[in-house]
């Protein structure tokens, strides 16, 4: 018999929600490709995945080339906090 896979659950900023609604469909699709990823535990090729400096609270994930997907999780649950330019990611090298 097949295991049951396990699904983490979601949550995310009102900042995510408003970066992602900055997107055009086509990136949204990239972006929704990682989040499902990252819902199911699994990666996607080139996603990437590693902390964010020097504190490594937040974690960042590959969502393009240029924008990266700003999660961490706990407690079975990934919240989602932001979607930044590459350049951008060092302002969450620190807690909030």
């Amino acid at each position: 018999m097949a295991r049951a896979q396990r699904f983490f659950s979601a949550q995310f900023s009102p900042q995510w929600a408003k970066s992602y609604a900055s997107f055009q469909a086509a990136e949204q699709k990239g972006i929704d490709k990682v989040v499902m990823a990252l819902l199911k535990g699994e990666a996607t090729p080139g996603m990437r995945i590693r902390p964010i400096e020097p504190e490594k609270y937040f974690n960042e994930a590959r969502a393009n080339d240029g924008d990266r997907v700003v999660f961490r999780i706990a407690d079975d649950i990934v919240y989602f906090v932001d979607i930044v330019a590459h350049d951008d990611i060092d302002r969450y090298g620190r807690k909030r």
